[in-house]
């Protein structure tokens, strides 16, 4: 699985900011159980499956108030934000339909530069639509008087904003400053910003003073923070400590997908094939999500079922298609994923351009030079990679391509030079632990 599918921004649904959403969960009002047998006895405490029946609940109250009020505007802004809310823990792709229609009809009522703006910028980021977000940011900037708490999350999600398009020094500073000013807001957002910049031990370490701030009693908040804490420990190759607090993390809000995922990718990595499989099948049988489909048909392929793994990668391929087609911005840097890892490397390389065009940061560089690696452009390659090192991004990727660009156009000494700072990174970093 990706990372920077989770080492993006602060969860949406958590009221923080906003998730950059990459991933669509089928349909169904009632979520069923998507953990492993060896996981559901983790936690007795609040379960995924639970708290998505109690947002159902707010949202159909909002629904039926929103029907009884044709000329409000301000309902229906409660109204997108908990369909917003719910979409941020299980991006489904209706949710977010739903979102964009209910948005539209609130604008449709609201006098000339109010609306729901706050809202729409947050669904335009988590869909990575940045220059509409950065639209709606705008207008709440010229209102009279704004909002305190408003404007530190419109700041919060500008900085989200500055990093997806690889403009770090500035996301850096202003997430400083808010974290400084009001450390809830953005200590979680500035600890991502480190994991992505070679920084892991700040990471760790702003994530523990976020989950050890006062206040901080949400189960939804603490499962995604331990979650964090989780990816950067499998970033540097400490596969045990990752999965401890993959473990606490199910505990907090058991039958998450999102954490179960990590841990099969743990199981995965530690040559537990076994584990990792069945994790994947249960994902996939009740989430139908296609990175599901992808992670479990590699290791078919690597089991030698050949025949389930063409089905799955199938079934994969046209479920991207079918989200490229409907939310092209947020599924095109995650369905590349797939067309690196199973081909055709044209299409993966057509998408790897639009999704660097959109959003030029160091994840997306590195999913660009890894497609003109595999159509066989070395040099493009390491143009793009030396353009991430040239700018604070540093993850064991990055690295990795660059070693890779290096060899493939003879350097073997800077191909070694990558080498050993992959390594030092992370020591036991596997490029096939990264193919989807």
């Amino acid at each position: 699985m990706d990372r920077k599918t989770i080492l993006v921004s602060a969860v949406l649904a958590f009221g923080v900011s906003a998730l950059a959403s990459h991933f669509f969960f089928r349909g169904g009002t009632s979520a069923p159980s998507l953990v492993a047998p060896e996981a559901q006895a983790a936690s007795a405490g609040p379960s995924y499956a639970g708290l998505l029946d109690e947002l159902d609940r707010r949202i159909d109250g909002l629904q039926k108030r929103a029907d009884g009020r044709p000329g409000d505007w301000l309902t229906r802004m409660h109204l997108g934000s908990a369909l917003l809310e719910r979409a941020g823990l299980t991006n489904q792709i209706h949710d977010f339909a739903r979102v964009e229609a209910v948005l539209g009809d609130a604008f449709s009522l609201a006098p000339a530069g109010s609306g729901p703006l706050l809202v729409a910028a947050r669904f335009n980021f988590a869909i990575h639509r940045l220059g509409e977000a950065e639209k709606y940011l705008d207008i709440m900037d010229r209102r009279a008087v704004p909002r305190r708490d408003e404007q530190t999350s419109a700041r919060v999600l500008r900085a989200e904003i500055a990093v997806q398009r690889g403009q770090y020094e500035a996301a850096f500073a202003e997430l400083s400053a808010v974290a400084a000013a009001t450390p809830a807001a953005a200590t979680a957002e500035l600890a991502l910003y480190h994991a992505k910049t070679g920084g892991p031990a700040q990471a760790e370490a702003l994530l523990d003073e976020a989950l050890q701030a006062p206040g901080t009693h949400d189960p939804r908040r603490r499962a995604w923070i331990k979650l964090q804490l989780g990816v950067v420990a499998m970033e540097r190759g400490d596969l045990r400590l990752a999965l401890k607090h993959l473990q606490e993390a199910d505990g907090e809000l058991s039958g998450w997908w999102l954490v179960q995922e990590h841990i099969a990718e743990i199981h995965n990595r530690r040559d537990d094939h076994a584990r990792a499989i069945e994790i994947y099948e249960a994902l996939v049988r009740t989430a139908d999500l296609p990175q599901h489909m992808d992670a479990l048909a590699g290791l078919y392929r690597h089991t030698g079922e050949s025949q389930r793994a063409e089905e799955l990668i199938a079934r994969a391929a046209a479920r991207w298609e079918q989200q490229l087609a409907r939310f092209p911005e947020s599924a095109m840097g995650h369905a590349l994923q797939h067309y690196l890892q199973f081909g055709p490397p044209a299409r993966a390389l057509e998408l790897a351009q639009a999704n660097h065009a959109a959003r030029p940061g160091g994840d997306a560089k590195v999913a660009l030079a890894q497609a003109y690696l595999q159509t066989g452009q070395p040099a493009e390659a390491l143009a793009v990679a030396e353009q991430a090192l040239a700018s604070p991004y540093r993850t064991p990727r990055l690295h990795d391509v660059a070693a890779k660009a290096h060899a493939a156009l003879g350097h073997t000494q800077a191909a070694e030079e990558q080498t050993a700072l992959l390594l030092a990174m992370n020591p036991r970093y596997s490029s096939d632990d990264h193919a989807h």
